[in-house]
């Protein structure tokens, strides 16, 4: 215990001797520019155990906050931009730490909880400094979340608030982006399998691979024929083989029609469009 206490008076006699020079949260900014983020946080745990009353304190958890994502802890980041806004809401610091850790929402995903936390910035700073931002951005939760109607609203929402707008040009692009996806031609997986269960092969035809299709119906009848054949001269091996081969390539008609059609309306490549648009705002 007496160690403890002889470490910790030395800590303190240590930065208090280093105050002239520079403060332990100008040390973490130093090493945040630096890219050396883990360094940045060890400095300003150290400022938070000196000096817990200190006005620069919302600021640290702000500043360690950033670090944690840069370093690749997105999770803990999170959690500390959480507990910055919770506990410092009428400072700039909790006011960016609320934006920021919607933003990190809306990065990993969770459309839903990033919408409320955008929502939220919105009602609690309504002169903020992201406002704008988070309006456009829960436009982009929406477009993400593929409720493309609910989308639309929200972009026509924001060119009437912000008719000359930073993202102005961006809403037009992705409120025509949206129309050319919702027209985009949709095939039913149940139809492709359906189809592929009574005349293996119409599956793929019906999503439009057609080759694949006619090789998938030339080798099933060719099989189904030679299973029959077999039966028809008395072979049981022959007729036993074939259909054992049959009905593998039969299962693969199937699933790859159900396959073929998922991937026919596959919508990845407009995500990450949209994903293009997010921006990170440190």
């Amino acid at each position: 215990m007496k160690i403890l206490r002889v470490l910790l008076l030395v800590l303190i006699l240590d930065i208090a001797a280093s105050a002239d020079e520079a403060s332990p949260v100008e040390f973490a900014e130093l090493y945040y520019s630096k890219k050396e983020y883990y360094s940045a946080i060890t400095e300003l745990l150290r400022y938070q155990f000196l000096f817990p009353g200190d006005p620069v304190y919302p600021y640290s958890m702000l500043l360690m906050g950033k670090s944690y994502f840069m370093g690749g802890n997105s999770s803990r980041a999170s959690a500390v931009f959480s507990d910055c806004y919770k506990k410092y809401p009428d400072t700039p610091s909790g006011e960016k730490a609320l934006f920021y850790s919607a933003w990190i929402r809306l990065e990993e995903g969770s459309f839903y909880y990033a919408a409320r936390m955008f929502q939220e910035y919105k009602f609690v700073y309504k002169n903020g400094i992201f406002y704008e931002d988070s309006v456009f951005n829960i436009c982009l939760t929406e477009i993400l979340a593929e409720k493309y109607n609910d989308a639309q609203n929200a972009l026509a929402a924001y060119k009437k608030q912000f008719p000359e707008g930073r993202f102005s040009e961006e809403a037009d692009l992705l409120s025509a982006r949206i129309t050319q996806e919702q027209q985009r031609p949709y095939k039913s997986p149940w139809i492709a399998g359906i189809s592929s269960a009574i005349i293996p092969g119409l599956g793929y035809m019906y999503t439009e691979k057609y080759l694949l299709g006619l090789f998938a119906m030339l080798s099933n009848g060719a099989l189904i024929y030679l299973a029959y054949d077999g039966y028809r001269d008395g072979n049981m091996f022959k007729m036993a083989a074939f259909s054992v081969i049959e009905f593998s390539f039969y299962n693969w008609s199937l699933g790859g029609s159900i396959l073929s059609a998922r991937e026919y309306n596959d919508n990845s490549a407009f995500m990450k469009e949209i994903q293009l648009h997010i921006r990170r705002p440190f």
